[in-house]
């Protein structure tokens, strides 16, 4: 029953769909974690189901280009976008570290979040437009389905910088703390991300089996040939992509701050999935 009341508090806290059963138990803080990727996977799949629809209907690609840039915001309740302003705010004002984590906990929005929060949707926009110009000239590549991984690996590492790092004073989790007991999670939790690695690794490998029957392409000149396995396992390395650079924000992040946070989870998934949708867009 605990897993089934933390999979539903992780829905409740982390999806902005409504919540079909609604339980909480403060003692279960930390294992809600440990359901944050498959919340992610819920979010894919209707990430990518908005994408398939869309194009079904051959709605207008600025159109397109919109829904799918609000969405992962938008599905989150925009808790993450939240967290991310606060850090902006934080970081940026270059102030002491007692002042920086003042400014976090301020529920005020400052410039530097509004100019933050600005270059974000400009960066992800056109990020999300390249990518569905790039899929509309190379549908070869499975480039879309990245969709339905990186909201996935983004969670786990969030997950797991909250479970691992020990948090700031005012932070949520501060509490409920533990580093013994957290090990457990932990472990679920990278399995969950080199799982999700690996499947987005073999959409590649699946398109190559597909297209050339197993074998490995019919491009003589080397660093072509490279190429082309990069744009086959682009999902892969999207997906890749997003975990590197979650976890050297969350590094950043908790330098600037002094510790870990819900917030500082939030601002570097934020950063870390416009990376991977990036990715796929640019390679």
């Amino acid at each position: 029953m605990k897993y089934v009341t933390a999979f539903f508090m992780a829905w409740g806290n982390f999806f902005a769909v409504p919540c079909p059963c609604k339980l909480w138990d403060n003692g279960l803080r930390r294992l809600q974690l440990v359901f944050f990727p498959l919340i992610g996977i819920l979010m894919g799949v209707l990430w990518y189901i908005l994408y398939k629809g869309m194009d079904l209907f051959h709605l207008p690609l600025p159109l397109q280009v919109a829904a799918l840039t609000i969405y992962p915001f938008a599905v989150s309740g925009f808790i993450h976008l939240d967290g991310f302003m606060d850090c902006c705010d934080a970081i940026l004002s270059r102030r002491e570290l007692e002042e920086r984590q003042r400014i976090l906990k301020d529920s005020h929005v400052g410039a530097f979040a509004v100019i933050s929060v600005v270059l974000l949707f400009v960066v992800m926009f056109s990020a999300v437009w390249a990518l569905l110009e790039q899929y509309s000239y190379s549908n070869l590549y499975p480039r879309m389905s990245g969709l339905l991984f990186i909201p996935v690996v983004s969670r786990a590492c969030s997950g797991y910088g909250v479970l691992k790092y020990r948090p700031i004073g005012h932070s949520q989790y501060n509490a409920s703390y533990d580093e013994h007991i957290n090990k457990k999670y932990e472990a679920v939790l990278i399995g969950i991300m080199g799982i999700m690695l690996l499947l987005a690794l073999l959409t590649g490998h699946l398109a190559i089996i597909h297209e050339f029957g197993g074998y490995l392409l019919p491009v003589s000149d080397r660093a072509q040939q490279y190429l082309v396995i990069a744009k086959f396992y682009i999902v892969g390395i999207a997906a890749a992509v997003t975990g590197i650079v979650h976890f050297m924000m969350m590094r950043y992040g908790r330098k600037q701050l002094g510790g870990m946070s819900g917030d500082i989870a939030g601002y570097a998934l934020t950063i870390a999935e416009c990376a991977g949708v990036l990715t796929l867009a640019v390679l």
